[in-house]
């Protein structure tokens, strides 16, 4: 009887141990399939970039805690965060808090000053679109989604 029970508790933990989970953990250097795909994992945010002539996840940025759940990030909260000392900004269905960001920034305040309060999408993807940096970057200062 000893055995049996045994051999069963050694059977659970090895399906536990040996069994591949269906969503693994994404580490930096790991291979992607897609460039500019993310990924969340223990409490940051990975990008999927080009390496020479690999496909790998990026260094992971730290993800700010998103609104609770139905609450959001509304159009009209973002509007009203559209100054330099609050200045929220939509890209790609995401909110951002870029307040700290727009001193910071290579190109100058002003690139960061004219997304405050709106949706960025476009001129962020028409500056820094299938380039790494910007994009991990960004993820520093995610609030959470924009509330449909």
């Amino acid at each position: 009887m000893k055995r049996i029970v045994s051999a069963l508790g050694m059977a659970v933990v090895l399906s536990i141990v040996v069994a591949p989970g269906s969503s693994a953990a994404v580490k930096t250097g790991d291979a992607c399939k897609k460039v500019g795909q993310t990924s969340v994992a223990g409490g940051f945010k990975y990008t999927c970039v080009k390496k020479g002539s690999k496909m790998v996840w990026g260094k992971g940025v730290a993800v700010k805690a998103t609104a609770p759940a139905g609450a959001g990030y509304t159009l009209a909260k973002v509007k009203a965060n559209a100054s330099a000392a609050s200045c929220w900004t939509v890209i790609k269905g995401n909110v951002y808090d870029l307040t700290k960001w727009i001193g910071s920034h290579p190109g100058g305040e002003s690139a960061i000053l004219s997304l405050c309060g709106q949706d960025g999408s476009a001129a962020f993807s028409a500056q820094h679109e299938g380039k790494s940096k910007p994009e991990s970057r960004l993820a520093g200062y995610l609030l959470g989604p924009l509330a449909k």
